[in-house]
């Protein structure tokens, strides 16, 4: 029916049967279907004659006598029945192969129009009859009007009008309205836009938490929330930065899923092969770019984790999956070919012809990375990927920038509509068969399973998993509330009267099925309001298909929305399906879709104790516990149970620290102890994700076997078990896990800021090696530049920055202090910044690294990175991060201690020492080095005495001999330098021999009021012979005596 006619209903008086009639009617159940003149079931009236008769005429006179009889109805003639079925033979019964099984004749009139339609005398009589009645009853209607107009005088014109729409209604009338215009507008996707995100430039620097991982090699937004620990990246964005970066999500916001680590393919040398009967078409990809990048399409598509949403499931009961909360999905441009367009280059057929016995046929793709459960490999239908509406891809590029590589660099499969599994990354071969794949990720891994299975074991959960009803394919519908965000608080006296909110937030479906309708409520689902969506640019592909996401927002009243006791919210698409009110669990937590709810909560906020609202998403990402939802009671029993079954035995922080090499492996996670050396061998995850944590006294390994393992894991855990951690371990734990949030939000904030700091206490920055310098046979100065935009190191005088260089399965890290620059530290910076040696700030900073280089000989391989520091070519990067060291020297006898005295806590002590004594030992020259230059620099504004003791085993070893010479000549006697060796030439005239305490105390400061001692060397000189000797001399450890 056409919309615009109004849905009126215009009802017929009828007197009803006559009294007679109804006193004279049979009965029907007696007559049953043989009432003579009534019809019976087949619609046939029994015991009248039809007037009807069948005339079947050949083929070629009926198409005459058609012709003639529709140039009669054109002139006006009547036609009836039987010349019409004249007109219309039964062609199918002379050409039935033409016809479909069960082809029905249709005659193509209705009764009405050959009875009541055309102008039969009867029906013209008919007519004129009820033309007169109408008019009749048209003239008795106006006096019945008029006799009401009279009754109804002095009745207000507002009794006579249609009831108006209240506010709200007609604000929703006009939303409507705004949004069908707006979806009206919306454009068709060609697949030759260009993204319109640009903020897509990756983060430069690495997180610490890789270095110890074969990813040590790749940069990573730092806003990343780790769902699975350091290793492997499983990660998503704060829900509230995903949905600020926009309709087009920006890389480096972009969710992460990663099965293991990221294998590091070229593109020179990896190559794409697609094989089928017998022959394969290798590609390389500069091939694959250039023989099909007339036919790239590039188009937005919304892709989402099949566990997106899975720790709302996980504080039901644990699954087998991680703590996703609601911003593992992302919609970004990706570009390639159509995979279609590369199978028929490599001679495969549009179609294939059809099996004998109905047997269908699958395209797998398999990825490049290396897991534990063999190749990730997944099959998809091969009609549905050569239908070319269906735009599934190779992707080349994301958002016009090549892949990054957590996204599948070089080339990644894309399926529009489809779930993250199944768009393979790193994509190295193709292929087709008669079956789907066997891959354990393909079977084992994206299937939903009834409740009822708890385990991958056993027969009954085999069957499940391979039955095709439980694969995850299609991506499911679902709508996220992203403001107000997670602990938003809005206080009650900012509420005014008339202020408005839009709550906001996210929806995406799958199949390319449009997200039609948003609705959020404020009452618990007793009533909702419509969102109005916005979509990106060009949505539409193929006439009808969205693979996009899109954002929606409602304006409400704000005092509303403070007293509302929750906000909720669901979405319908163009098959008027919805997204159920309940959760309903599986053993992997995939495709929760359950309504979203964001509780509210009335505190009293601050120190002024203001009463405000606070509003609390169901959970919060990975082990963070802020979520409205508390886990269920089936889990706080299992985990009393594996508190009670905890022996009592108690380790200390030294002896973990211990057992932490491969084969002697020991982790702490709450608070207990577990010797897992025996788990290296068979852990899924790899022996590299538990090495991160051996022999650590840290929460990052409780946090990371929480946000990960299920109860088996948890079982197989509580057989490693030893006992717990001491009180004192516990509570450093704790600290330490304080200390470390403050330092990253401290850092977090100070590069937000667009600080000019290079350094960063928990990431590693690129510098380049700009310059290599002998200053001796076997000692080296490197000169390395800094960052664009980073003008100061960042460290202060005695600390140090580690060193990194990639290799295959880890960061291979090294300790070292600058020897330039040493500029002055402000007094009030208890960790000020060293700045460059160059001060114009139109040519990159840099600094120096002194350091000796460990030749390979016959019996041994050299120092590994000293000697890669002294081959690498110029314009190579190595990695820097720090500052570390709890010593800075603040200039004028005045130390920054962290921790000194036993203050804990990273408390940091201004300790003054005018006298200072170094112990100091081969490459530990350089902290001491440090100390020296910028006393020394300082001239007589700085009367701090040195006393030092430089142990080597040649005279050759001795680093920076010249510049410490320079420094003792030009201080007037106040700074003293003493050179031990152990293996001194004929013309050595200093000290030899191995240090010991007559030689420490013949050239240091004795214990005493403004006396420190400070040691840096390796450890023969420092814990066997110095640090004994001090100790009974009278220096007092964390006192007047500490470690660089």
């Amino acid at each position: 029916m056409p919309h615009n006619v109004p849905w009126e209903v215009s009802v017929k008086d009828h007197p009803g049967s006559p009294e007679q009639d109804i006193r004279d009617e049979p009965d029907w159940i007696q007559l049953q279907s043989h009432a003579i003149g009534f019809k019976n079931r087949d619609g046939r009236r029994p015991g009248l004659t039809h007037f009807e008769r069948d005339h079947e005429e050949e083929v070629e006179a009926a198409r005459r006598l058609r012709e003639e009889l529709h140039h009669k109805i054109d002139l006006g003639s009547l036609v009836n029945f039987r010349d019409l079925i004249q007109d219309q033979p039964d062609f199918h019964l002379r050409h039935p192969e033409n016809r479909s099984l069960g082809w029905r004749y249709v005659l193509e009139t209705s009764e009405d129009w050959v009875k009541n339609k055309q102008k039969w005398p009867a029906n013209i009589e008919k007519w004129e009859k009820e033309k007169q009645e109408a008019e009749k009853k048209k003239k008795e209607e106006e006096g019945k009007s008029k006799e009401r107009g009279k009754q109804g005088e002095g009745k207000s014109q507002d009794e006579e009008k249609t009831p108006e729409l209240t506010p709200q209604e007609r604000a929703l009338a006009e939303t409507f309205r705004r949004e069908s215009r707006y979806i009206a507008s919306l454009k068709q996707n060609d697949g030759k836009q260009a993204s319109p995100q640009t903020r897509n430039r990756s983060s430069v620097t690495i997180d610490e938490q890789d270095q110890f991982s074969p990813d040590n090699w790749l940069p990573r937004c730092p806003d990343l929330i780790r769902l699975t620990g350091k290793h492997p990246m499983n990660a998503e964005p704060p829900l509230i930065r995903l949905f600020e970066g926009g309709l087009i999500t920006p890389n480096e916001s972009h969710f992460v899923r990663n099965h293991g680590s990221v294998p590091r393919l070229l593109w020179e040398f990896h190559r794409l092969d697609i094989e089928h009967n017998g022959k394969t078409l290798s590609l390389t990809m500069d091939q694959l770019k250039e023989r099909y990048k007339d036919r790239f399409i590039n188009i937005p598509i919304a892709i989402a984790c099949t566990g997106n949403r899975r720790k709302e499931l996980n504080l039901l009961r644990k699954t087998k999956g991680a703590n996703n909360a609601a911003s593992s999905v992302a919609c970004a441009y990706w570009k390639g070919p159509l995979v279609r367009d590369v199978l028929l280059s490599a001679g495969v057929p549009e179609k294939l012809p059809p099996s004998p016995n109905g047997t269908r046929y699958w395209v797998n793709f398999a990825g490049a990375d290396s897991l534990s459960e063999g190749a990730y490999e997944t099959s998809i239908p091969f009609d549905y990927v050569m239908d070319p509406s269906n735009d599934v891809l190779l992707a080349l590029e994301m958002n016009d920038l090549p892949l990054p590589p957590d996204h599948g660099y070089p080339v990644r499969l894309m399926v529009p509509g489809w779930v993250g599994g199944r768009c393979v990354k790193w994509l190295r071969r193709i292929w087709l068969s008669d079956r789907e794949t066997e891959s354990y990720y393909h079977v084992w891994d994206n299937r939903v399973v009834p409740p009822f299975v708890r385990d991958k074991d056993g027969e009954l959960a085999e069957a499940l998993f391979r039955h095709p009803s439980t694969i995850c394919n299609e991506q499911v519908l679902n709508s996220v509330v992203c403001r107000p965000a997670h602990g938003e608080k809005i206080a009650l006296r900012e509420v005014e009267k008339g202020a408005k909110y839009r709550v906001q937030g996210f929806a995406y479906n799958g199949a390319g099925h449009e997200v039609q309708q948003v609705e959020v409520s404020m009452d618990e689902g007793k009533s909702w309001l419509c969102a109005a969506r916005q979509f990106p640019e060009y949505p539409i592909r193929h006439g009808n298909k969205f693979w996009t996401w899109l954002f929606w927002e409602v304006e409400v009243e704000l005092a509303d929305l403070v007293r509302a006791p929750s906000i909720m919210v669901r979405c319908w698409d163009t098959l008027k399906n919805t997204q159920p009110r309940e959760m309903r669990w599986n053993i992997l937590g995939m495709m929760n879709n359950a309504w979203y709810t964001v509780k509210t909560e009335t505190l009293l906020d601050g120190d002024e104790r203001t009463p405000a609202v606070i509003f609390r998403h169901p959970t919060e990402a990975a082990s963070s516990s802020g979520g409205w939802m508390q886990p269920s009671e089936e889990l706080r029993i299992a985990q009393a149970k594996q508190e009670a079954a905890t022996p009592q035995k108690q380790f200390t922080r030294e002896e973990i620290e211990k057992h932490d090499k491969e084969d002697d492996c020991w982790l702490v996670i709450d608070n207990k102890v577990y010797d897992v050396t025996s788990v290296l061998s068979w852990h899924p995850g790899g022996k590299a994700a538990i090495m991160g944590h051996a022999g650590q006294c840290h929460s990052a390994t409780t946090e990371e076997f929480s946000s990960i393992h299920d109860d088996y894991a948890y079982q197989k855990l509580q057989e490693c078990i030893l006992g717990a951690v001491t009180k004192k371990t516990a509570n450093f734990i704790k600290q330490t896990a304080e200390i470390a949030a403050k330092e990253r939000a401290e850092n977090a904030q100070q590069q937000g800021e667009g600080a000019r700091l290079a350094l960063q206490k928990h990431r590693w920055v690129p510098v380049k090696l700009i310059d290599r310098r002998s200053i001796s046979k076997d000692t080296r100065t490197y000169t390395f530049e800094l960052p664009p935009g980073k003008p100061e190191l960042g460290l202060g005088t005695c600390q140090h920055i580690q060193v990194g260089f990639h290799l295959q399965d880890k960061m291979l890290v090294r300790p070292y202090t600058p020897t330039r620059p040493q500029p002055p530290t402000p007094p009030d910076s208890p960790t000020s910044t060293t700045s460059t040696a160059n001060n114009n700030s139109n040519k990159p900073a840099t600094f120096d690294l002194t350091v000796k280089t460990y030749f390979p000989t016959d019996a041994q391989p050299g120092g590994a990175l000293s000697n890669l520091l002294d081959c690498m070519p110029l314009g190579e990067e190595v990695e820097i991060r720090g500052p570390t060291g709890d010593i800075v020297y603040a200039g004028d006898s005045e130390f920054l201690v962290a921790g000194a005295g036993g203050a804990g806590g990273g408390a940091t002590r201004r300790l003054r020492f005018p006298r200072v004594s170094l112990v100091l030992g081969g490459s530990g020259i350089t902290p001491g080095y440090a100390l020296v230059a910028r006393i020394a620099q300082a001239g007589g504004g700085d009367m701090t005495e040195v006393r030092a003791v430089d142990a080597n085993r040649t005279e050759a070893d001795i680093l920076l001999r010249e510049d410490l010479d320079r420094f003792e000549r030009q201080s007037g006697g106040r700074i003293r330098f003493t050179h031990v060796l152990s293996h001194p030439g004929e013309g050595w005239r200093g000290e030899k021999g191995r240090v010991d305490a007559a030689i420490l105390r013949k050239y240091l400061f004795p214990p005493g009021e403004g006396n420190v001692v400070f040691l840096c060397g390796p450890p023969g000189l420092v814990q066997k012979a110095a640090l004994p000797a001090l100790k009974e001399w009278g220096y007092v450890e964390d006192e007047n005596m500490f470690g660089f």
